[in-house]
């Protein structure tokens, strides 16, 4: 059996994704056959690279949904988009400070770029030992104090937020700390593409955490692919300020980002930024009381056990609600899950990650739930 066969099969088993992408595989997404918009720069469908026609007018659709001073469509995920900041932000042989929770695109970006990395420590999650916690602004503002004494000033600073878990940091109390230095602030936000959208909604039940496009960040990089309806490998590029000039993230975009670009993969962007145009308030309304109603369960299943489970939902405050961190035996809980037709995102040790989205569907997160709280 080849892998178009696999993937057949696997879709007709009825699986649960708690994983990305953000889609869920719901049939309320859904594209033409593929293969007749799989196309090249033909004449009247714009250019990536050079958009002036109708891939401008998404990217500027993505700006003003967003509120930022451009948004890049990067079609390598966001591992292209760390990349793209992190070139527009340094120069060779320059200190960039580096979240020790930072994805791997991160490294290799200092290492292809030729930069010096010094890295800021996270201290565990209060009350959750083992799941990192969030950048406290204290220890940047150190760090920053003592490499400048030394002569070696920070360019810019990548913090990852959400992470995850879904732990968020005080971007903008990270931001006063290193914008009097001169240094660019970068914000691999990769897991939080949907934070804009919820902060559009009012009278959300759970406390959604503050979008870094709206914390004085200079670069916010997201992926669409992860928590929105959006196709693998759609990630979004957000300029929130002239601290590095459109001209030269363009360049870095030639640089790191596909000389053949899908037009199916950006078509899914414009589907993905119509959906929360047209439905996303109304959607995200739902999915937030979902989810309150998940966490209120949680609440009371914990007060009234007095035993320790494997499957105990971390709490989220100070988090993104949408991650479902089960805390206790991973591989137990993980195992329970899968041979209940659940597959989660990721397994760690101490903890499993399940991830929602507003594309998951009431029996899905009913399942979950009732799996949770056995």
């Amino acid at each position: 059996m080849g892998l178009y066969e696999s993937l057949q099969e696997y879709a007709m088993r009825g699986i649960i994704p708690m994983h990305m992408p953000g889609h869920k595989r719901n049939p309320r997404f859904n594209m033409v056959n593929p293969y007749a918009i799989d196309i090249t720069e033909v004449q009247g469908m714009d250019d990536l690279h050079q958009p002036v026609g109708v891939i401008r007018e998404l990217m500027n659709r993505c700006r003003e949904f967003y509120g930022t001073k451009d948004t890049y469509l990067c079609l390598n995920g966001s591992t292209s988009a760390n990349m793209i900041a992190i070139a527009a932000s340094c120069k060779r042989g320059e200190v960039i400070v580096t979240d020790a929770n930072a994805h791997r695109s991160v490294p290799n970006a200092v290492e292809l770029l030729g930069l010096k990395s010094v890295r800021v420590v996270r201290p565990d999650l209060e009350g959750s030992p083992r799941v990192p916690g969030p950048v406290r602004p204290e220890d940047v503002k150190e760090l920053f104090h003592h490499l400048s004494r030394a002569g070696r000033t920070p360019a810019a600073i990548v913090i990852t937020s959400p992470t995850y878990e879904g732990v968020v940091s005080d971007i903008q109390a990270i931001a006063d700390v290193v914008h009097p230095y001169g240094a660019v602030m970068i914000v691999d936000s990769a897991h939080g593409a949907h934070l804009k959208l919820a902060s559009k909604v009012s009278g959300l039940k759970l406390s959604w955490p503050v979008s870094a496009i709206d914390q004085d960040a200079d670069f916010v990089i997201e992926s669409m692919h992860k928590t929105l309806p959006a196709l693998t490998q759609t990630s979004l590029l957000h300029r929130c300020s002239d601290r590095v000039s459109d001209a030269d993230v363009m360049h870095m975009h030639d640089v790191f980002v596909t000389s053949s670009p899908s037009y199916v993969l950006m078509a899914s962007m414009d589907q993905c930024m119509s959906y929360q145009e047209r439905e996303g308030e109304r959607a995200f309304r739902i999915f937030d009381d979902r989810l309150k109603k998940i966490y209120d369960a949680a609440d009371k299943a914990r007060s009234k056990s007095t035993r320790h489970d494997i499957m105990t939902l971390l709490d989220c405050k100070g988090r993104d609600p949408s991650k479902l961190v089960i805390y206790g035996d991973g591989e137990r809980a993980a195992a329970l899950l899968r041979s209940n037709g659940v597959e989660p995102e990721r397994v760690e040790e101490s903890h499993t990650i399940l991830m929602t989205s507003i594309a998951d569907t009431p029996e899905s997160l009913e399942r979950v739930t009732a799996l949770a709280l056995r």
